[in-house]
Parts: C-alpha cells; sequence; structure tokens
C-alpha cells in the first residue's frame, strides 16, 4: 500500500500531463495561436501608430514643472543636542513675549 500510492500519482500525472510537456499541438491549437499572434500584431501596430502620433503633435513648449521653493535658514533655533530653554523659567507653558 505505502507504494501504490506513488505509483499512481505518477501514472496519473503522466497521463494527464504527458501531452502538454511533448511540445505537439493540434491543427486546431496552431490556428487558434497563429490568429491570436496576428491580432496581437495588428493591435501593437495601432497602437505603435497612435503614439507616434501623439508624439509628433506635441507642443514643444511643454512648461516644465515648477521649481522648489527657497528655503531660509532657521535663526535662533537651539542645537540640537540642547532642549529649549522656557521663555519665563516660572511658567514653562508660557509663551516667549517680544522686547
Amino acid at each position: 500500500m505505502k507504494i501504490a500510492i506513488p505509483v499512481l500519482t505518477a501514472a496519473a500525472f503522466a497521463l494527464f500531463a504527458g501531452p502538454a510537456f511533448a511540445g505537439h499541438s493540434t491543427a486546431k491549437e496552431r490556428e487558434v495561436t497563429r490568429q491570436l499572434n496576428i491580432q496581437a500584431a495588428e493591435e501593437a501596430r495601432a497602437s505603435n501608430q497612435q503614439s507616434a502620433s501623439i508624439s509628433t503633435n506635441a507642443n514643444p513648449q511643454t512648461p516644465a514643472a515648477p521649481a522648489a521653493a527657497p528655503t531660509t535658514p532657521v535663526e535662533n533655533a537651539p542645537p540640537a543636542d540642547q532642549p529649549a530653554a522656557p521663555a519665563d523659567p516660572a511658567n514653562p507653558a508660557a509663551p516667549a513675549q517680544a522686547q
């Protein structure tokens, strides 16, 4: 019984999958493949013609992407390794007042 399962599995595999690995196709399969190849070639040709007409009609004066806004340096920032000092030592939650 131990050998019967692998033998039956191999036989079923050879029976059902063997023709797929043999490399032979029927005349009907060859004709369907030929028709699909012709159809794909026509679609590719139409797509190439359409993209070629789009590229020749493209406006060469297309504006470039906007440049990034200039950055300004941060002034009076504490060093990264030191925490910022509170504006009012008596009340650390109070915002700093301009003098």
